[in-house]
């Protein structure tokens, strides 16, 4: 089934609001990304995945070899252990300065995951915006930052394709290049994402589930 761009649109409005009224508040409140966590929510209930005790949960603590890690939106079974997680990551300034130290931060954490729970499916979400956005607040400019090669490096980290495989890859990631300056925000057009698409990042985590789970 297609993404729903009605509501993924109605999200993408919100959190232009949110960021346009307050920067740093809804970075730090983390009313911003709560928000996209929100859609991923229901883009997971939509395709009907709460059976055989399966429960949609977000921002659960999940126990890992190293302490515990932050589920931003996850089914888990009926024993409340991960069945699917998926991760969201946004960057909205300086956009070049912090992204390889977020790219191994997120391989490091999969891996835990992976390494304790083999069989979960585990997606990334990743959010540039494609351009400054003029806000109420101060906040660093988006700078110079190659989109580009940031597709390459995130590709890296996606296509773990069985529970066998390498631990700290992500079974999908998506990227999202959200041009938040359109009248009605969306995914840029400008920049090609290749096989990082959001439209296909739901129905590709649902089905690896329903593989490795054996569920309808």
């Amino acid at each position: 089934m297609s993404i729903n761009r009605e509501e993924l649109t109605s999200t993408f409005l919100k959190m232009r609001d949110l960021f346009v009224a307050d920067p740093t508040n809804a970075v730090r409140s983390k009313s911003f990304i709560t928000a996209f966590q929100d859609y991923c929510e229901y883009e997971l209930r939509a395709r009907n995945l709460e059976v055989n005790g399966f429960h949609i949960e977000k921002e659960w603590k999940i126990e890992v070899e190293r302490g515990r890690v932050e589920a931003d939106v996850g089914i888990f079974d009926k024993d409340n252990q991960p069945v699917l997680i998926v991760d969201v990551r946004s960057q909205m300034s300086s956009l070049g300065k912090n992204f390889n130290n977020y790219i191994r931060m997120k391989a490091g954490e999969v891996e835990s995951v992976h390494k304790k729970y083999p069989n979960c499916v585990d997606g990334l979400v990743y959010i540039h915006q494609a351009g400054d956005l003029k806000t109420n607040g101060n906040i660093n400019p988006v700078g110079v930052f190659n989109y580009s090669n940031a597709v390459k490096q995130l590709g890296l980290l996606s296509g773990r394709k069985d529970a066998n495989g390498p631990a700290s890859l992500f079974e999908q990631v998506a990227y999202c290049i959200i041009d938040f300056n359109s009248p009605a925000p969306k995914l840029s057009d400008i920049h090609d994402v290749l096989d990082l698409q959001l439209e296909n990042f739901f129905d590709n985590l649902a089905d690896t589930l329903k593989e490795r789970t054996n569920i309808d």
